[in-house]
C-alpha cells in the first residue's frame, strides 16, 4: 500500500459564534427518573426493534428500560454468563434482532431466552483488544468493532473474527490500535478514527488503509485531528466530531475540500440522525447541538439554571430518537433527558437568564400585551419588560423605585393594554394603581382611585370613546383618560340592578357596546352592564338548567373575530348565545375540556379558540366542537397564569406562565403520533418473577424474557400475574391499556399506567390466551395486541388414566361388598347409628357456636360490629379489583345519653330501632350494609357509590328523621336528630379500610362540632 500525502485547501479554522446572549432554540427537555434507583454515568443508547430502550453505563452495567422501570444487568464474577464488565460503551442490534454490548472485557451477546450473556472475543489480538468502544453494521449481516486493540470485523452467523492492527513495518496498516469511532460509507468502505490523530479508510475488499489528516487548516491543530465521533448523513456527507469541534466533508469531492464547521471548542462525543434526517451531536461540555441546514450553523442547547426545562447538564455522551419521536440525550453526570420532536408549532420563551443578571428578574409572567414592531410587553412580579420574540432578547426593563419620580408605582404588574395597536400609550395595572407610559423612553404617570382595593388593578380592557374599563379588587371602574373622569360600580345589596359582587378580575366591552364583568374568587356569576342605563343583568349557574353558565367564578372573557363572546369559568369554557327578546343562553364546553379552569382565551386566524389551563392548552374548533389538548409532552411551558396572553400581529399566540411563555403558531401545530409497541414485560408466579432465576418445577415459560410466548402452570401454581408496558415514551404516565384472558374474561379490561398488570388465581385447568393492547398519550391504539398462551395443567386425579383407574377400583369394590354377608351389615348398624348420633351432636354443637357468633345485632336487627368489619373488608377487596369507590357514612344519635336519662332505656332502645330502620330504608342498593357500630353509633356501607350520591343519601337521612318529629326534650332541637360523617375512597396502594373509617369518623366529629343535626363530607 502507498501512504498518500493529501494537500490541504487553505481553510481557516472556524470560531464558534454563539455567545451567551445569542438566540437559544426552543425545546422542552424533561429529565428521566433514576433507572431502578440508580443514576449512573451514561455512555450509550439504543432502542431495539421491540421498543425497549437499552442504556450502557460507565460503571453500572447495562439497563433495559420500558418507560416505567429498568432491568439492570451487571457483572458477577461467579457467573460466567453474566455481563463480562460493568462498563458498556457500545450497544448494537443486528439484522436478526440480537442485542450486543461492547464492554471493557469483550463483546457480549444478550440471550433473551435465558436472560444472560455469551461473551465473544478474538482468540488473539493486540493488547486491550477486548476493550470495545463502538460497534456498527457492515451492511452484510456482520459488524465492525472499534476497540482499544485495533479494528475488528465479526460475523454473528459464523462466529469469525478478523482483526486489523497496527504494524510499524507496514505503512498500509492501521495507524493506531486505539480507535474511537467508526462510520460506513455508501460503498461499504469503513472509516476509523484512530488515536492520537487522524482518520483511516479501508475500502471494500481491501486490506490496506488510507490515512487522512482531519484538520483542514494549514497549521494543523492536534486536537482537531483527534476524532471522537463519525456520521454519514442521508446525502452521503461525512460529519467528523473532534476533540475541539466539527469538520465536514461532502463525501464526493476531494478530501482537501473538507471544512471546519462553526461549533463549540468542545469534544464531540456522539452523532445521530433523527427521523427527519437532521444531525444531532453531543458534546463533552457544550451541551447538545443540532445542525440547522437553513442557517448553515449549529443550534445549541445547554443547561440553564433558571430554566427547569433546559438540559439537566452539558456533559453529554449519546443521543438518539426513538420511533415515537422522543429525542434521548444521555449524560455522564445528569442522567437522561428527553425532548419531543414529533410535536410542532410550539415555541418556549424564557426571557430572563436570571443567573446572568445583577438586577432582580423573574420568568413568572402575569400579563402580556402586543407591542409595536412585533415585540411584546411582559409584566411580572418584579416589574415589566419589552421583549423581542424574534431575537429572544429583553430590550428594556422597568421596575418600581419609590426614590425616583416617574417610575412604576409598583413592580407587580397584573395587566397591560397597549392602546391603538402601539400608537397610543401603554397602560399597566399594578397593585398600586394604574400606570401610563407614552413612549419607551418616557416616564410613568400613576393614576389612583381613592383606596387600596380600587388601586388593585386586575385587568384593563378598552372601551368605547377611548375609555378604559378597570377590574379592581373591590369595584368595576370606567376611566376616561381624556378627562380623568371616573365612574365606579359597586355592589349594592338593596339594588338588584347593581353589581352582583364588589370585586372584579375579568372585564370586556364587546363590539356591540355591552360590558361584561365577573370575579374569579368572589363568585356572583357573569354581569352584563348597559352603559347607557347603568343597569346590570346577572347570569348565574343553575344546576337544573343546562344552558346556564358553568360556574359563578368568572376567570377570563374574550370576543373573537366573529363577535362571539367566550367566557372562561373555574369549571370550563362557555359560549354566549344571544336569542330574540334579549335572552342569553350558554353553550358549555366544560366536559370536552375536562372542566378545567380557563385561565386565558385567544382566537387564531382560522377562528379556532385557544384556552390556557392548568392541564395545558386546549384548542377548540367552534364549527365542529372538536377539542384537542396539548400538554408539556408537546413542548409547552407548564404553569400558565390568569389572563396572561396576547396575539401577535402575525397571528402568533402567546401564553404566559410561571416559567416563561409558550408561543403558538397555529398553522404549524401538529403532533405526529405512532401507535405504541406493547410488550409483556414480566410474569410472576406466587410473587416470584420468572426473570429472577429458574422457575419452580411446575412452571414453564417459553420465549424470550422480553417477549414471552407461552406459560404452562400446574393447578397448584395457578396464582400468577402478567405485567405489560406500552413502549411509547412521550408521556408514559398517560398511556392506556386493555387486556383480556380469552377463556376467562368476557370483555376487555381497561386500565391505566398505574395498574399495568393482570392477576389471576385458581383458574380451571385448560388453555387460555392472554391479550393486551395499548394506547399512547394521544389515545392512538396499536392494532395487534401482544399475546401469551396460558395452559393450566389438571391435577393428577383429573387426568384420564387416574379416572380409568378409579372406575376400575369402584367396580371391584362394589363386587366385593356385594359378597359380604348381610349379617355383618346388621352387626355394624348399631355402630353406624352411634357414629351418626355423634356426628349429629357435633353438628348441633357447631350450630350453637355459629349462633353465638351471629353477625346480627339483637336490639336493632341490623348487622352488628363484627358483621360490619367483615362486610367492609370484603367490599374493599372487591372495589380494589374493579376500581370502584366505596362510600361509608358514620351516624350518631345526637344527645342520646340525655334521651336515655330522660325517657328511660326502653324508650332509648325504641329510638335506636327507629334510627336503624331509617338507615336500612335509605340503602340505595340491596348490597348496601346498615350496621350498628356501637352504642348509639351506626354505619351505612355503600358499594360503587360516588361522593355526591353518598352525601345526598346522608342529607336525606337527616331530613327524614327530622320530618318524623320524634320528641327529645333534652335536645336543643326539641326532637331526635342524627349527625353523619361521610367518606368516599377508591381503594389503592396509598389507602386502606381503616383510613376510610377514620375519615368518616373525623367528618362525624366535625359535624358534631358544627352543631349536630347535619351531614358532612370528608375532604
Amino acid at each position: 500500500m502507498i501512504l498518500l500525502s493529501i494537500p490541504f485547501a487553505p481553510v481557516l479554522a472556524a470560531d464558534w459564534p454563539i455567545s451567551p446572549e445569542a438566540v437559544t432554540p426552543s425545546l422542552r427537555f424533561k429529565k428521566l427518573g433514576p433507572l431502578g434507583g440508580d443514576e449512573p454515568s451514561m455512555l450509550a443508547l439504543l432502542q431495539d426493534r421491540q421498543g425497549y430502550v437499552w442504556v450502557g453505563t460507565h460503571t453500572n452495567g447495562l439497563y433495559r428500560y420500558n418507560g416505567y422501570q429498568a432491568v439492570r444487568y451487571a457483572h458477577n464474577p461467579a457467573d460466567p454468563h453474566s455481563l463480562p464488565h460493568d462498563r458498556v460503551a457500545a450497544i448494537y442490534e443486528d439484522a436478526k434482532g440480537r442485542i450486543w454490548a461492547g464492554t471493557q472485557n469483550g463483546l457480549a451477546r444478550f440471550n433473551p431466552d435465558t436472560n444472560n450473556f455469551t461473551v465473544m472475543a478474538p482468540a488473539k489480538g493486540p493488547n486491550n483488544h477486548r476493550i470495545i468502544k463502538r460497534i456498527i453494521a457492515d451492511g452484510r449481516g456482520g459488524m465492525w468493532i472499534a476497540s482499544w486493540g485495533g479494528l475488528q470485523h465479526y460475523h454473528p452467523d459464523t462466529g469469525k473474527f478478523t482483526v486489523y492492527a497496527h504494524d510499524a513495518k507496514d505503512p498500509g496498516s492501521l495507524a493506531s490500535n486505539d480507535l474511537n469511532a467508526l462510520a460506513l460509507d455508501a460503498g461499504g468502505g469503513v472509516w476509523a478514527a484512530t488515536w492520537p490523530g487522524g482518520l483511516d479508510y479501508l475500502a471494500p475488499g481491501a486490506t490496506s488503509f488510507l490515512h487522512h489528516q482531519v484538520d483542514p487548516a494549514v497549521r494543523a491543530d492536534a486536537r482537531i485531528n483527534i476524532v471522537r465521533a463519525l456520521q454519514f448523513d442521508r446525502n452521503g456527507e461525512l460529519w467528523i466530531g473532534t476533540e475541539a469541534g466539527v469538520v465536514h466533508w461532502d463525501g464526493k469531492r476531494d478530501w482537501s475540500t473538507r471544512t471546519a464547521v462553526p461549533s463549540p471548542a468542545s469534544r464531540i462525543t456522539d452523532f445521530n440522525l433523527d427521523n427527519q434526517g437532521r444531525l444531532w451531536a453531543t458534546t463533552l461540555s457544550a451541551g447538545l447541538l443540532r445542525w440547522n441546514r437553513e442557517r448553515g450553523a449549529f443550534d445549541q442547547f445547554v443547561h440553564a439554571a433558571d430554566d427547569p426545562y433546559s438540559l439537566p447538564g452539558d456533559n453529554l455522551r449519546a443521543v438518539m430518537q426513538d420511533r415515537g419521536g422522543m429525542l434521548w440525550i444521555a449524560s455522564f453526570t445528569d442522567g437522561i433527558a428527553l425532548a419531543n420532536l414529533s410535536s410542532e408549532g410550539f415555541t418556549r420563551h424564557v426571557p430572563f437568564r436570571i443567573d446572568r443578571r445583577a438586577a432582580p428578574a423573574s420568568n413568572a409572567l402575569l400579563s402580556l400585551s402586543r407591542a409595536p414592531a412585533g415585540r411584546l410587553w411582559l409584566g411580572g412580579n418584579v416589574g415589566m419588560s419589552l421583549y423581542d420574540p424574534g431575537t429572544r432578547t429583553v430590550v428594556k426593563t422597568w421596575q418600581a423605585d419609590d426614590r425616583t419620580p416617574g417610575n412604576l408605582s409598583h413592580s407587580i404588574v397584573y395587566s397591560m393594554y397597549q392602546q391603538d395597536d402601539g400608537k397610543g400609550p401603554l397602560w399597566l395595572g399594578t397593585s398600586n394603581g394604574l400606570n401610563r407610559l407614552d413612549h419607551v423612553d418616557g416616564t410613568f404617570q400613576a393614576i389612583h382611585f381613592g383606596n387600596t382595593a380600587s388601586d388593585y388593578i386586575n385587568l384593563i380592557a378598552p372601551g368605547a370613546g377611548g375609555a378604559l374599563w378597570l377590574a379592581t379588587g373591590n369595584s368595576l371602574i370606567r376611566y376616561d383618560p381624556a378627562t380623568d373622569a371616573r365612574k365606579i360600580y359597586y355592589n349594592d345589596p338593596q339594588d338588584r340592578s347593581s353589581r352582583s359582587v364588589d370585586g372584579a378580575s375579568a372585564v370586556l366591552e364587546d363590539s356591540s357596546g355591552r360590558v361584561w364583568v365577573g370575579s374569579e374568587w368572589n363568585g356572583g356569576g357573569l354581569d352584563w352592564l348597559d352603559p347607557a342605563t347603568g343597569i346590570f343583568r346577572h347570569f348565574r349557574h343553575d344546576q337544573a338548567d343546562a344552558t346556564s353558565i358553568s360556574d359563578n367564578n368568572i376567570v377570563s372573557l374574550h370576543e373573537d373575530a366573529r363577535g362571539r363572546l367566550w367566557i372562561g369559568t373555574s369549571k370550563g369554557l362557555n359560549l354566549a348565545v344571544f336569542e330574540a327578546g334579549g335572552k342569553v343562553r350558554f353553550t358549555s364546553y366544560a366536559a370536552a375540556m375536562r372542566s378545567q379552569k380557563i385561565l386565558a382565551i385567544e382566537h387564531d386566524l382560522d377562528g379556532k379558540i385557544w384556552c390556557s389551563t392548568l392541564a395545558g392548552l386546549f384548542r377548540l374548533d367552534p364549527e365542529t366542537g372538536k377539542v384537542s389538548l396539548f400538554t408539556a409532552a408537546d413542548g409547552l411551558t407548564e404553569g400558565f397564569t390568569v389572563n396572561s396572553s396576547a396575539r401577535g400581529a402575525d397571528g402568533t399566540l402567546y401564553f404566559g406562565g410561571v416559567h416563561g411563555m409558550t408561543a403558538v403558531t397555529p398553522s404549524k401545530v401538529r403532533s405526529n403520533s405512532v401507535p405504541p409497541q406493547v410488550a409483556i414485560t414480566d410474569i410472576t408466579v406466587f410473587n416470584h418473577s420468572l426473570q429472577n432465576g429458574k422457575p419452580r418445577a411446575d412452571v414453564k415459560a417459553e420465549g424470550p424474557v422480553t417477549a414471552p410466548t407461552a406459560l404452562t402452570l400446574s393447578s397448584e401454581a395457578s396464582v400468577f400475574s402478567i405485567e405489560f408496558a406500552a413502549l411509547h415514551y412521550t408521556d408514559p404516565g398517560q398511556n392506556r391499556y386493555a387486556y383480556q384472558l380469552q377463556g376467562f374474561d368476557r370483555e376487555w379490561v381497561h386500565t391505566d399506567a398505574a395498574h399495568r398488570s393482570a392477576s389471576y388465581t385458581n383458574l380451571n385447568p385448560g388453555h387460555y390466551v392472554f391479550r393486551v393492547k395499548a394506547a399512547n398519550h394521544l389515545g392512538v391504539w396499536n392494532e395487534e395486541p401482544a399475546t401469551l398462551r396460558v395452559t393450566i395443567t389438571p391435577p393428577f386425579w383429573q387426568r384420564g388414566w387416574f379416572r380409568l383407574l378409579g372406575v376400575a377400583l369402584v367396580v371391584f369394590t362394589l363386587a366385593l361388598l356385594y359378597r359380604i354377608r348381610i349379617d355383618r351389615l346388621t352387626r355394624h348398624q348399631l355402630q353406624l347409628e352411634k357414629v351418626v348420633a355423634a356426628r349429629t351432636a357435633e353438628l348441633e354443637e357447631s350450630n350453637r357456636k355459629l349462633a353465638a357468633l351471629s353477625t346480627t345485632d339483637g336490639l336493632t336487627g341490623v348487622v352488628n360490629r363484627r358483621g360490619f368489619d367483615l362486610a367492609l373488608a370484603a367490599e374493599w377487596r372487591r372495589a380494589a379489583r374493579t376500581g370502584q369507590p366505596v362510600a361509608l357514612s358514620m351516624l350518631d344519635v345526637d344527645f342520646f345519653k340525655k334521651y336515655n336519662d330522660h325517657y328511660g332505656h326502653q324508650a332509648g332502645d325504641a329510638a335506636l330501632r327507629a334510627v336503624a330502620d331509617l338507615i336500612t330504608h335509605h340503602g340505595r342498593r340491596a348490597t348496601d350494609i346498615a350496621a350498628r357500630y356501637g352504642g348509639e353509633e351506626f354505619a351505612l356501607l355503600a358499594a360503587d357509590t360516588g361522593a355526591a350520591d353518598a352525601f345526598e343519601a346522608a342529607q336525606s337521612m337527616c331530613a327524614e328523621l327530622a320530618r318524623r318529629q320524634l320528641p327529645h326534650e333534652q335536645s336543643p332541637f326539641g326532637m331526635l336528630t342524627i349527625s353523619i360523617g361521610v367518606a368516599v375512597l377508591v381503594p389503592g396502594d396509598d389507602n386502606s379500610p381503616d383510613l376510610l373509617v377514620e375519615m368518616a369518623d373525623r367528618a362525624l366529629y366535625k359535624a358534631k362540632q358544627r352543631g349536630r343535626n347535619m351531614a358532612l363530607l370528608a375532604n
